[in-house]
């Protein structure tokens, strides 16, 4: 897939299709109010600005090319604050597709826009009701499905068919949810000191990790045998015994 291909065209339509249409909107509450667009080679994928941003608001927003590869794994993109968000609020029908995900990836960055413009981002509370008030009013204005249908054309016209790239609304919940289904082990699932093999077979010489620490969305995990090497794991990347082939 052409990850970065990607992440150019949705730079472009938030440029063209929030952006632009609101600059003069924007100047009017600060008048240093700029946006400039980049893709990313990593994962990282967020809007950046001055801290002094009431006198100087100049803004980046970065999409990561490998945020796109990531949400193209069904299993990965359950795991992305965009896709809870979809599946919990409803965004697009709370079908997650790519994309889907990609679109209110676009509208969740240009929410964060909105914050900084208005001065009211602040670090101690980012993704707070304000900032959901926001997203829920471009969602329900047309532009939340013309952007959808813009960057589904734009990506057919490079060969890629984003809505081909689903998950199973079975697995979204019990991924989202936090329950264990088909074999598939969950954050709610995990508990620290379980003792779990990798899932990836290049992985099957490992042998036992143990669990040595939850985080927001990966876990800590250990080698049971020396030399103890340490990874930070996906939790449905992990097998309890009784599911390792």
């Amino acid at each position: 897939m052409k990850h970065r291909l990607i992440a150019r065209i949705m730079c472009d339509l938030t440029d063209e299709l929030l952006w632009k249409p609101r600059i003069e909107w924007a100047r009017k509450h600060n008048r240093t109010a700029d946006l400039k667009f980049r893709v990313g080679d990593g994962k990282r994928t967020c809007v950046t600005h001055r801290k002094n941003s009431d006198e100087d608001c100049r803004m980046t927003l970065t999409i990561g090319a490998l945020m796109v590869e990531s949400k193209a794994n069904p299993m990965e993109m359950c795991m992305w604050r965009t896709s809870v968000e979809l599946h919990e609020r409803g965004y697009y029908g709370g079908e997650l597709n790519l994309l889907n995900a990609l679109a209110h990836c676009i509208i969740h960055e240009f929410g964060h826009v909105v914050q900084v413009v208005l001065g009211r981002r602040y670090e101690s509370s980012v993704h707070n009701h304000e900032f959901y008030a926001i997203l829920d009013r471009i969602h329900a204005s047309p532009v939340a499905g013309q952007l959808r249908d813009e960057l589904s054309r734009r990506c057919l016209d490079i060969g890629v068919d984003l809505q081909a790239n689903s998950v199973n609304k079975t697995t979204v919940s019990a991924i989202l949810d936090g329950k264990a289904a088909e074999g598939i082990l969950t954050m709610g699932s995990i508990r620290v000191g379980q003792r779990l093999f990798f899932r990836d077979p290049k992985l099957s010489d490992v042998g036992q990790v143990v669990v040595k620490e939850k985080r927001r969305t990966r876990v800590l995990v250990e080698q049971v045998a020396r030399p103890n090497q340490r990874w930070l794991a996906k939790p449905h990347g992990l097998v309890d015994k009784e599911s390792r082939p």
